[in-house]
């Protein structure tokens, strides 16, 4: 792709030409790694090239979704395309090439069912500035389809990458599909500042370590439940990650120790987001407690207040159609020096014999015992199907266990008769949604 072509594009877009993603990746340089994938490497130019092929071929087909009439000639008619794609390089080339014919991309996960025929998108309105939608299960199961403008996300990058630390030279390890939002807005503010993203496809936490030195990342994205993986795998020392960003799980102190025993001189920042909206607080691990369930801070033009124990967000960056101040159904509450605590959805709030009982605040107990890796807890009817009781789902330490009794004792010295879990039941792991975080409808089930 030559130079001049870049510029005259460049002049296009500042005289106000309405911007996206594609139009961002044409303003950086085309020689420039972009994404290293499986370890290959593609630059900007070629991904923008890759995305100018397939848009081309899909303008001489269709298959996509058009909101209402037949679109007349120079007038915007959005049509939302569902991305299936198994890989990533495969998920970031057709969402780029959705800008060239004028789609609206929403990367769906590759076995999701929901989406054959674009049945969940019928009902739905296209916002006039829509740039791209995504696509959020919540804790109900059922697609919820949200539009984003372009300044919902890239309005938000540069103070996202101050306090992530990115620059034109960073090079950003990550992992999974582009499905789930947080990837794919990392993935975006990367490219914004012109930086490199070093992604695995393959759920194979040794070989990340060796991508990760192989291609000379100096940052890594993963959630608690992947990141936690790599002091188990990881037998030396890597200086040259200097920050980790996490978020959508809990995360403490003595998790972010062992990792630091692997990234000694790494920087940890766990944040809180919603779908939603974008990023609402965040911690770092200077911060950090044994209390998983710090949350920190709102970051900077964030507010956030709680009203009924319920935390609202008053915040100029969320999806279309979101009045603020929002509540994402969320319970939580304020320490005195102002940092915030999540408490769990109000579906967390279970109501055992006439009492309030929060499941996250037991499953971070249950989360500082030494030889437990995690815990969920969900309430179970009693024999007689009206009354409930506490369970709880654990799962080791791998190569690690301790007596049901020595689990007892400990919850004990933390939490009231009625908090007890009746039942603890032992598993190989948790089963997940789409985001990471953990499916209690499945596991009630096992």
């Amino acid at each position: 792709m030559s130079g001049v072509f870049l510029r005259v594009m460049s002049d296009v877009i500042h005289r106000g030409m309405e911007m996206d993603y594609y139009k961002m990746m044409l303003e950086k340089n085309p020689q420039k790694e972009a994404l290293i994938v499986d370890g290959a490497v593609y630059t900007y130019g070629m991904l923008i090239q890759r995305a100018q092929q397939l848009g081309k071929e899909w303008g001489r087909g269709g298959n996509a979704f058009r909101n209402g009439q037949e679109g007349n000639t120079g007038v915007r008619c959005p049509q939302v395309r569902v991305i299936k794609e198994r890989d990533i390089l495969a998920q970031l080339v057709s969402f780029l090439a959705c800008y060239v014919i004028d789609n609206i991309p929403l990367i769906v996960p590759y076995d999701g069912k929901e989406f054959r025929n674009g049945e969940c998108l019928s009902d739905i309105e296209i916002p006039e500035n829509a740039c791209m939608a995504v696509s959020t299960s919540g804790t109900t199961g059922t697609p919820k389809i949200y539009f984003r403008t372009y300044e919902s996300w890239a309005g938000y990058f540069p103070v996202q990458n101050e306090i992530f630390q990115v620059r034109q030279d960073s090079r950003l390890f990550m992992q999974g599909s582009l499905a789930f939002t947080g990837n794919l807005n990392l993935y975006m503010a990367q490219f914004y500042a012109g930086a490199t993203v070093i992604a695995e496809n393959a759920f194979l936490p040794k070989r990340w370590a060796g991508r990760m030195q192989e291609w000379g990342a100096d940052g890594i994205y993963l959630i608690p439940s992947k990141l936690m993986l790599l002091p188990e795998v990881i037998n030396r020392e890597i200086p040259s990650i200097n920050m980790i960003i996490s978020g959508s799980q809990s995360l403490g102190k003595r998790e972010a120790d062992r990792l630091k025993r692997v990234f000694p001189n790494t920087h940890i920042i766990l944040y809180y987001a919603a779908s939603e909206l974008n990023y609402v607080t965040y911690v770092s691990d200077g911060e950090m407690t044994e209390e998983r369930n710090l949350i920190g801070r709102p970051f900077p033009q964030v507010e956030v207040f709680l009203q009924d124990d319920e935390i609202y967000v008053n915040t100029p960056y969320h999806v279309e159609g979101v009045a603020c101040p929002y509540s994402l159904s969320d319970c939580g509450y304020q320490d005195k020096e102002g940092n915030f605590y999540f408490a769990g959805r109000k579906d967390d709030i279970l109501n055992i014999r006439g009492r309030k009982v929060s499941a996250v605040k037991i499953e971070n107990i249950l989360g500082q015992v030494p030889e437990i890796q995690e815990a969920a807890v969900l309430a179970e009817a009693a024999d007689g199907g009206r009354e409930q009781y506490l369970v709880a789902y654990i799962v080791f330490c791998k190569g690690k266990k301790c007596r049901q009794e020595d689990i007892y004792e400990r919850l004990r010295r933390f939490l009231a008769h009625y908090e007890m879990p009746r039942r603890l039941y032992f598993v190989e792991g948790l089963p997940r949604n789409e985001s990471g975080k953990v499916d209690k409808k499945r596991l009630a089930v096992l």
